[in-house]
């Protein structure tokens, strides 16, 4: 006699939602770990200056707060 091969069950649709909800909550939680170190936010807060430097938009609006910085110097 010859034993029945056992065939692989595919997990239940249902199955597949929990695991992709769980390893989402995982990596939330890596994320929120790793969010909080202070060399990373410092990381993060000089590549969105160095983005946001690009803009003409933001270099206008640097240019006139350094006017403007002048324009009280020069009237104190």
């Amino acid at each position: 006699m010859t034993a029945k091969k056992k065939k692989l069950k595919k997990p239940s649709a249902l199955g597949r939602i929990v695991d992709a909800i769980g390893a989402a909550g995982r990596d939330a939680d890596l994320a929120r770990r790793s969010a909080s170190d202070p060399s990373f936010r410092r990381g993060v807060q000089s590549d969105r200056r160095e983005t946001l430097s690009k803009f003409t938009t933001v270099k206008h609006a640097l240019a006139d707060r350094e006017r403007i910085e002048k324009a009280k110097k020069k009237k104190t």
